[in-house]
């Protein structure tokens, strides 16, 4: 017991010092103008519109962004238990915070501590403490995509519902007895996932669950072979169980009922809403992973930021580590495998499941899709976040060679591990610089306490990662104003453009009927016809000022927009767009524009 204490400390003290160090700063909110600031933003959203009587509900269309038209807001990044972290530390201490990289920190702890729980009783406390380690804070995709992919990088849950489903097969292939509060806890692992991004993190476990089930089945018939007797021998057991461990079970019953609430309705609202939408007309995006990347190695001079692998390739390059998760593990799993090669239920889910997220091409090959959960997987490369789950447990079955070249061998990889953990971990940026400055927060402190329902962002930016709104030309500046939108959960007012995963052209029209995109033509002089829309415009919405990108304007273009507005009273500079200034309409002067 003592010892088995020493480990979780240990394990506890490692993986949040390493996640710190991973993170860098816990002074202020994460920004960097881009994707790292939709997280939050979909917290802050999640806390302004979702209700949780009589079950959790979210208020999807609202004019909060694409004001005054509105949309339907299914599409934006979805994480429902980061949402309600979020949502609850931005009602407890009343507004934004630093809340997502303390987030990030318990996810990975939770990661570690609960692998090591799961599979120490069967592998021994050095396997699994090594485990721990590689799914959690060695996980080099998963490290090196926060805070930038904040939603394909928390995948705690994920994680243990994996481990717990393989060490209910190895306890069912030894025959072990399985007690029934495990089963329940199992059960609630399944409800758990649901509160983590669902097409890119959530659907890996339940796909591994899906593959493993068939497998469980014909073992238990192998077992059990009279299947006119299973109802009883189930009534039998169940009952057996509950009475030796009555309250445990309820208590996991609770439990599940209680994540059943928080996320399921939520999970069932997007995914019904999302479906609605028609998108074959909108080319899929073609992003993929080529197989070979499985065994590039975390080295210098090797790894995948060295060298242009996808020159070589041909596929698509989004992140480092992308289906690399470290050249000892895919060895050690290939040893591992060739071990249990004849004790094929072991192996079989696994490997299946491997194989189904190597090949997969969302176009031309595209395997998961063959689940409803991964629908709008359009990513092949971003199954690079289990791959040190399935590896690892494949890896697990190795057993410490007699004979000493095999110890030798076994001790070469041991050097590589600690030289790729070492090069894949310590080579990662830290994040201060993607964190929100002092000075942003008081310009949209000064928005904030202005009179008026909207800020009309100039040039705003309405596109989707689909394409959606790029073409038409509702987002000039895209590299330079994607995030823009992500501000107002500093200043709490409602905007006109906004970046979504997925767009639907549907969604834009009323940008195209009102002849947008020639006014957000870079470089165009307004007419003095653009003027007057544009007055119109702002005279019949609710308007408190324009935030004005400066870097983005000709000199003309400032001009003209500060002879028909008014001058600034506040400016500031944002991550990604530069130069920007706050021009107030106030009460009289909306009267007169």
């Amino acid at each position: 017991m003592r010892t088995n204490t020493i480990g979780y400390v240990l394990l506890f003290l490692l993986t949040a010092g390493l996640a710190s160090l991973a993170v860098g700063d816990f002074t202020m909110p994460m920004s960097d103008g881009n994707d790292t600031d939709q997280y939050e933003y979909v917290g802050y959203f999640f806390w302004k519109n979702v209700t949780l009587w009589p079950f959790p509900q979210l208020k999807l269309i609202n004019t909060q962004t694409f004001y005054p038209y509105g949309t339907n807001q299914v599409f934006l990044d979805w994480g429902f238990e980061r949402d309600y972290w979020y949502a609850i530390c931005y009602w407890l201490f009343g507004g934004a915070g630093p809340y997502l990289q303390f987030y990030y920190v318990y996810s990975l702890v939770l990661t570690a501590i609960g692998t090591f729980a799961l599979m120490s009783p069967r592998f021994g406390r050095v396997k699994a403490f090594v485990l721990a380690l590689v799914v959690s804070v060695f996980n080099f995709y998963a490290i090196w995509k926060f805070p930038v992919h904040m939603n394909v990088c928390i995948n705690h849950w994920t994680v243990l519902c994996m481990v717990a489903t393989y060490r209910l097969l190895l306890d069912v292939v030894a025959r072990k007895a399985v007690s029934l509060a495990y089963i329940v806890f199992w059960v609630w692992l399944h409800v758990q996932v649901l509160g983590q991004e669902l097409a890119y993190v959530a659907g890996f476990a339940l796909t591994l669950t899906t593959l493993t089930i068939p497998v469980l089945m014909v073992l238990l018939y192998r077992q059990f072979p009279v299947v006119r007797e299973w109802p009883a021998l189930i009534r039998r057991y169940v009952s057996s169980q509950y009475q030796s461990r009555k309250r445990l079970i309820l208590g996991l019953l609770a439990l599940i009922a209680i994540s059943a609430w928080l996320y399921l309705p939520l999970t069932l609202q997007i995914a019904f809403t999302a479906w609605e939408f028609d998108f074959a007309s909108v080319p899929e995006l073609r992003a993929w992973s080529h197989p070979l990347r499985l065994f590039i190695p975390h080295l210098p001079s090797l790894n995948t930021y060295s060298v242009d692998y996808q020159s070589y390739f041909r596929d698509t390059f989004e992140s480092y580590a992308q289906g690399s998760p470290g050249l000892y593990l895919v060895v050690l799993a290939v040893v591992g495998w060739w071990q249990i090669r004849r004790r094929v239920a072991l192996w079989l889910p696994l490997v299946v499941m491997l194989i189904l997220c190597l090949i997969y091409h969302p176009v031309l090959v595209p395997t998961l899709k063959i689940f409803p959960w991964f629908s709008f997987n359009r990513h092949g490369g971003r199954a690079s976040l289990v791959y040190p789950v399935l590896l690892s447990l494949l890896a697990l079955n190795v057993s410490w060679p007699r004979y000493r070249i095999g110890q030798a061998m076994v001790g070469l990889l041991v050097v590589l591990m600690g030289l790729e953990w070492y090069f894949g971990f310590y080579q990662k940026p830290q994040m201060p610089d993607k964190a929100v400055s002092r000075s942003v927060l008081q310009y949209c402190s000064i928005v904030k306490k202005q009179s008026g329902e909207a800020v009309l962002d100039w040039p705003f930016c309405v596109v989707g990662a689909d394409g959606v709104g790029d073409k038409e030309g509702l987002c000039p500046y895209y590299e330079q104003q994607n995030a823009n939108f992500t501000f107002r959960r500093f200043y709490n007012k409602s905007v006109v453009g906004q970046y979504f995963g997925r767009l639907h052209p549907d969604q834009i029209q009323p940008f195209l009927r009102d002849g947008w995109p020639r006014l957000l033509t870079p470089n165009r002089d307004f007419s003095e016809q653009d003027w007057q829309f544009l007055h119109s415009f702002l005279r019949k919405n609710d308007f408190a000022g324009i935030n004005l990108y400066l870097d983005l304007l000709t000199p003309s273009q400032i001009a003209g927009f500060y002879r028909h507005f008014g001058q600034p009273i506040a400016q500031t500079r944002f991550p990604a767009t530069g130069r920007v200034v706050f021009i107030p309409l106030q009460s009289a002067a909306k009267k007169s524009i």
